[in-house]
């Protein structure tokens, strides 16, 4: 009870520490401070602004930091911030499940005058199956005929996905191949140092003309309703097809596709194989996938009834600006008069720079 009267009205100073009274006899009381007078009291010093922020931090003491070059024996995933275990590690080296799904191809039953194309799919360098897709040439006939063409001449063979989960899957970029997969000998695969050596970036289309790789959007009339539509891809500008392609997943939602992207197509078969691939996606939406998956082949199934050669698709792809040789000019020349028949099909090229900005940002 005596030290709680003497603290009253004490005068506190930082610093000091509040001693316990003793006891005194009554020879030393004059050396008392008088009742009413305020004592001085020291109390240990308050922490500075900097040592409140370091201990807020997380950063190691210095006897902690001793051990922070010490490596860690869990590894990080590739899509979180978090460490995980060794045997997730492991499962993710191991081939991926592709159980069958319930599926119904989204655009109804497929019409049988349409062509149809395969991709055969391997992840973490397993082989996991074929996916085949259906055209749609009677709807969109520019805009398939761009995709069959490239799946006939193996454009797409050694092409990597990207995959986005809730909503697509993204591939086509031949500009960006898969190194272990891809060998420019093969014919299972196309010659692009060769036949292609100057592709702009990303990819383009088979619609090479002197405006541009790209091709302008065709329609609009397929919405984006449900898994396992084949639709182009465009880097946020219109007018910007070129041979990038993106396949809805179930949980897409279709007002942020539609009126923006050409849907061309659908998933007839395999829809199990694709739908696996969504578990390897990042959560961060980057694409970035836990396993790569990678196009090992692609091809042409059934084809419809085409007006050109193959020739003449071929020199409208790998034709070069500046041609000298009179060769290459005929080819060039040959090149403007397909691109122009496909202008009596409302196609209309854009302008490459549009677009390759575009693709470049």
């Amino acid at each position: 009870l005596s030290h709680a009267r003497a603290l009253v009205g004490a005068r506190v100073v930082p610093g000091t520490r509040v001693p316990r009274p003793s006891r005194i006899g009554p020879s030393e009381r004059s050396n008392a401070p008088e009742p009413g007078e305020p004592s001085v009291v020291r109390l240990p010093a308050r922490p500075s602004p900097k040592h409140r922020a370091l201990a807020m931090s997380g950063e190691p003491t210095a006897e902690e930091g001793k051990y922070k070059d010490i490596p860690s024996i869990l590894p990080l995933a590739p899509g979180g911030v978090y460490a995980v275990k060794w045997e997730q590690r492991e499962k993710w080296a191991e081939c991926l499940s592709t159980p069958d799904v319930p599926y119904t191809p989204p655009l109804g039953a497929p019409n049988p005058d349409n062509p149809v194309c395969f991709f055969e799919i391997r992840a973490g360098g397993y082989y996991l199956g074929r996916v085949t897709f259906e055209l749609k040439a009677d709807t969109h006939p520019v805009t398939s005929e761009n995709f069959l063409k490239l799946c006939e001449f193996k454009c797409y063979a050694g092409t990597k996905f990207k995959v986005f989960p809730g909503n697509w899957i993204r591939g086509g970029d031949f500009t960006d191949l898969d190194e272990v997969v891809y060998d420019a000998n093969d014919p299972d695969f196309f010659d692009f140092a060769s036949l292609l050596p100057d592709a702009a970036p990303g990819g383009q289309s088979i619609y090479v003309s002197e405006d541009g790789p790209y091709f302008a959007d065709e329609s609009f009339a397929i919405a984006h309703d449900g898994p396992g539509v084949l639709t182009m891809y465009n880097p946020g500008a219109p007018n910007c097809n070129g041979s990038q392609f993106m396949i809805t997943f179930p949980n897409v939602r279709a007002d942020s596709l539609d009126g923006t992207h050409v849907a061309f197509g659908q998933v007839l078969d395999g829809w199990n194989v694709l739908a696996a691939l969504e578990q390897l996606g990042d959560a961060r939406q980057e694409g970035d996938t836990f396993q790569r998956v990678t196009v090992e082949q692609c091809g042409v199934v059934k084809g419809k009834g085409e007006k050109g050669s193959a020739g003449s698709t071929m020199a409208k792809m790998c034709v070069k600006n500046g041609a000298s040789e009179r060769g290459g000019a005929r080819r060039h020349n040959a090149t403007r008069r397909a691109s122009r028949g496909h202008s009596s099909r409302s196609f209309r090229a854009t302008p490459s720079l549009a677009a390759r900005v575009a693709y470049a940002a």
